[in-house]
């Protein structure tokens, strides 16, 4: 049994001959493929860690930038409900400081008619005597 294999293997040796350099080329080039593959999906990997590191800057800087934002907001809702607070209190003001007004207006008008009423009496006095 051990003559007759070996003596096949003999036979195939001149074939196998010829099929090792195009086996070492095909796996030469499968390497390479390889090779080319991985640094390929390395540099891909790379430039999307990059670009991952600049939207993350992106976005910390749009995220204090909001920050800033809503503290102004707060502030400027502050200042509102005080300038609100201080409008209603002079509207207040005003309206007694213009029923104060009108009530002189009527005073000094009724005080006028009065005046000219007196005066008009003192003429008439005065034609008289």
């Amino acid at each position: 049994m051990w003559p007759k294999a070996l003596a096949q293997l003999i036979e195939l040796a001149p074939h196998l001959a010829r099929l090792l350099p195009m086996a070492d080329r095909f796996f030469q080039a499968k390497s390479a493929d390889a090779e080319a593959s991985a640094s390929a999906m390395q540099q891909m990997a790379e430039g999307l860690r990059g670009d991952l590191g600049q939207v993350t800057a992106s976005h910390a800087g749009l995220y204090r930038q909001l920050n800033d934002q809503s503290e102004k907001l707060s502030t400027l809702t502050t200042d509102l409900a005080s300038t609100r607070t201080t409008v209603e209190t002079f509207d207040h003001r005003l309206l007694t400081l213009e029923k104060k007004a009108a009530t002189t207006v009527a005073l000094l008008s009724g005080l006028a008619i009065v005046s000219v009423s007196i005066l008009i009496l003192l003429i008439l006095l005065l034609l008289r005597h």
